[in-house]
């Protein structure tokens, strides 16, 4: 029960206790009347505090978030070799074209949260891409990423629009819309992995030459 309600209900008790001390029950509307008069305007006041809390809280939540992933794009964008020479490889290629369509798709997600946390694979993506095209070779972290990594991603975003399709879907509480933006966050962090492998394996190359 409502913490307010409780409060309500306990104030009530104790002023029906005074009115049968008193025995004076005719006083009991007006006793909860002042009641109300006392309780009302404290317990708005309260949840307006706690609204404010709460979003305080959150915003400082989402300016967290954003600071981390501006650093994690910084630390992913300085790996990518500036001096090598760029070139389109296969691997390079086939990405690319999974990632437009990822983006493409990501467009059409009408849930704003998820779709902005599509839209930054998608930019993480597009950074392991030019690492790839940075390397001599194609290694076979570079080909992993290129058909394994981006085609899970493509297979995850075809599984959400067709949840998308369902009532209960449309209908689904916060708690899973959050479950969802992280179960596509975890993307990233493959994403960060998979670049320094093939970072890793375009190094072993260049010292086997």
């Amino acid at each position: 029960m409502n913490k307010y309600a409780l409060g309500f209900l306990f104030g009530t008790g104790i002023l029906l206790g005074i009115s049968n001390l008193t025995g004076r029950d005719e006083l009991v509307p007006g006793y909860i009347l002042v009641l109300l008069a006392i309780l009302l305007p404290v317990f708005f006041m309260a949840e307006r505090e706690r609204c404010r809390r709460e979003d305080a809280a959150r915003a400082m939540e989402i300016l967290e978030e954003l600071q981390s992933l501006r650093k994690i794009q910084k630390e992913a964008r300085s790996k990518i070799p500036k001096n090598s020479p760029r070139r389109e490889s296969k691997a390079a290629f086939e990405g690319s074209t999974k990632v437009a369509s990822a983006r493409s798709m990501a467009m059409m997600v009408r849930k704003p949260k998820l779709r902005a946390k599509i839209v930054e694979i998608c930019d993480f993506a597009d950074m392991v891409l030019e690492t790839i095209r940075r390397m001599p070779d194609d290694t076979p972290a570079a080909v992993a990423f290129a058909e394994n990594h981006l085609s899970r991603l493509m297979d995850a975003l075809e599984r959400c629009f067709e949840m998308s399709r369902c009532d209960d879907y449309k209908n689904a509480p916060a708690s899973l819309d959050l479950q969802e933006i992280e179960c596509f966050s975890t993307f990233i962090t493959a994403f960060r992995k998979q670049q320094d492998n093939i970072l890793l394996e375009g190094k072993n190359s260049l010292n086997f030459r």
